[in-house]
Parts: structure tokens; sequence; C-alpha cells
């Protein structure tokens, strides 16, 4: 699975951590894992195209949501073990 993708950046397994019990806005997520916006928004796009996220609203310009696929939250589940 990805999950050698996903614990190789600190900045992924933030953003994973942090969709683990809601769908959260790229502002909330760099809010709350104390990062920057740019690169939150870089990795959301890296964890959209590896199928471990997706974007619940994508025709949004603004207060797009984002949500843990499956193998996103089995990812979690890993990292939590």
């Amino acid at each position: 699975m990805n999950y050698s993708y996903v614990i190789s950046s600190k900045v992924r397994t933030k953003i994973i951590k942090a969709l683990e019990n809601k769908p959260l806005t790229p502002t909330q997520i760099a809010e709350k894992t104390d990062m920057n916006l740019s690169q939150v928004s870089h990795s959301l796009r890296d964890l959209t195209d590896e199928n471990l996220i997706e974007c619940m609203n994508p025709k949004k310009k603004k207060g797009r949501l984002y949500t843990l696929l499956e193998d996103g939250e089995w990812v979690l589940k890993k990292i939590e073990e």
C-alpha cells in the first residue's frame, strides 16, 4: 500500500492524522498541524493523487473539504499501531 509513501514525509503523516475524525479544509489542516498553507496544499494534491484522501467538493474555489478514503484510513491505522 502507500504506507511507506506517507511515513516518508512528516507533512503527509501529519495531514493523514489531522483528517482522522472529520473532513477539514486546507486552512483547518494548516492550523491543526502548525504548518504553512502552501505545504499543506501541495501535500493534499499528492495524497489525492495516491488515492488516500479526496476532496468532497472539488468544484468550490474556497472551503474545499478533504476526507480520508479507505486506503487512507488503513494507512492511519498502521501509523497508530
